[in-house]
Parts: structure tokens; C-alpha cells; sequence
């Protein structure tokens, strides 16, 4: 037997950011049972256990997650360890999740799942809020 840990999210935590060593967290909710987990900047050790944690936090009752790593500038071997450990966590909830991933993380996601077992979405056009131009929509919560 083994004890799992349960985040409820606060419903006012997805309108507080964190900055987290040259990286912006933020996250939103988009029916039905969705949370939209944005990062913008470097993704490296000194972050990558804080972003798994941030995304834990969020998930709660949530069927789906929607990681948009778009327009991380720098991605390390530390990123990959987080989304590894998302993975896991996502697994034991049984939430569906994708990862909509910019060519930083694309590199060293061929190198480092060869196998694509992460959920890379293919086709990361239809996810409009996204886009780099409504990165303030996800911020200031006007979506």
C-alpha cells in the first residue's frame, strides 16, 4: 500500500503566475475540465522540479491537461526529468494529457524519447489560444 498525494486546487490560483529562475508559469481553465499549463522562458535544474510541482498543484479534478511549452526559449535534460514525472502523475489521475511543444523542447525530446512515448500533439494549429500573440489572454485571464 502506498500513500499518493492529492492537490485540490484553490480556484484563484489560475490567475497567479510564478516566476520560477528566468521561467513564467501561469495557468487557466477551459471547459469542460481542462487546464492549459503555459511556460515561457528557460525550462533548466534550477526550475524543472519547481514546474512538475506547479502543474501538480493545478490538476486537481481535471480530466485533461494541455501543456504549451511553445515558446520556451532553453530546454534541458531537467525539463525532460519534469515531464517525465508529469507523465506519471497524469497516468495515476487518469488525465489525459498533450504536450504542445516548441523546437527547443522538440530537440531534445528526439534525443531524449526517441520512442515519442510523451504526448507531443501533432497538429498544435488548432490550439489558438496558445499562439504567441494571446499569450496575455492566458495571463490576465480575459479568454
Amino acid at each position: 500500500m502506498s500513500t499518493q498525494r492529492v492537490f485540490r486546487p484553490d480556484p484563484t490560483s489560475f490567475d497567479l503566475r510564478e516566476e520560477q529562475h528566468r521561467a513564467t508559469f501561469s495557468a487557466c481553465e477551459l471547459p469542460p475540465h481542462t487546464v492549459l499549463v503555459t511556460i515561457h522562458g528557460e525550462i533548466d535544474a534550477a526550475n524543472a522540479t519547481a514546474l512538475a510541482h506547479y502543474i501538480e498543484k493545478r490538476l486537481g479534478h481535471s480530466r485533461r491537461l494541455i501543456l504549451d511549452l511553445q515558446t520556451v526559449e532553453f530546454f534541458g535534460a531537467a525539463g525532460f526529468a519534469a515531464l517525465t514525472h508529469v507523465d506519471v502523475l497524469c497516468s495515476r489521475a487518469g488525465v489525459r494529457w498533450s504536450l504542445l511543444a516548441g523546437s527547443h523542447v522538440l530537440r531534445l525530446l528526439r534525443i531524449c524519447d526517441p520512442h515519442r512515448e510523451l504526448p507531443v500533439a501533432a497538429d498544435s494549429a488548432k490550439y489558438v489560444r496558445t499562439r504567441p500573440s494571446n499569450r496575455k489572454l492566458l495571463v490576465g485571464r480575459d479568454h
